[in-house]
């Protein structure tokens, strides 16, 4: 390759680096957000770390939506091995939160806080499932229909396998895709 030929690669690379990094700057308000909230999302399913503290979660973290219902849910973990039996009384490490992913088998203990205060004059009911190889769901626990004036519910189940798992919230009868939230939830993924 002739040097003047190797000169007209490296003039026109440089100028399409330069054409495409100001097209990109000056459309990324077109871009930019959608980008960053994929960004986000990806990387926030690929880390499993509890929250630290109360509030370090966002809302939209942890919140399980239908057409008119809204809930916002809080897990809690605790490991079925022999560490996490007894232990040390300031290890706090056993009262993490998660949301939708599960680091490993144990007992789980979902906090459900209703995010619209007209719900809670509903009849709502609570199952969590575990989902086999087919798609096929295996109830594990429920909580069956009736009010909570206070907003919030809770249920505790023992996740036995890593997998994937449903919990479902039905509001009212339950009948509609509209009254139900299911919520995925991931073990030991």
């Amino acid at each position: 390759m002739s040097p003047k030929t190797r000169l007209n690669l490296i003039l026109l690379s440089v100028t399409v680096l330069l054409v495409g990094g100001n097209v990109a700057a000056f459309s990324y308000k077109i871009w930019g957000p959608a980008f960053t909230v994929a960004w986000n999302d990806y990387w926030s399913k690929k880390i499993l770390k509890p929250a630290v503290k109360a509030g370090d979660r966002l809302a939209s973290d942890c919140l399980g939506v239908s057409d008119f219902y809204s809930v916002h849910l809080t897990t809690y973990f605790l490991a079925d091995s022999d560490e996490s039996a007894g232990g040390a009384v300031d290890d706090r490490s056993k009262y993490d939160e998660y949301c939708d992913r599960v680091p490993e088998t144990g007992r789980v203990i979902f906090a459900v806080t209703f995010m619209e205060k007209e719900v809670r004059n509903e009849r709502i009911a609570l199952s969590f499932y575990q989902t086999d190889s087919a798609g096929a769901l295996k109830e594990l626990n429920s909580l069956p229909p009736k009010r909570y004036p206070s907003g919030m519910l809770s249920v505790d189940a023992t996740v036995a396998h890593k997998g994937k798992y449903v919990l479902r919230i039905a509001f009212g009868e339950g009948k509609n895709k509209e009254d139900l939230i299911d919520m995925p939830i991931l073990v030991g993924k």
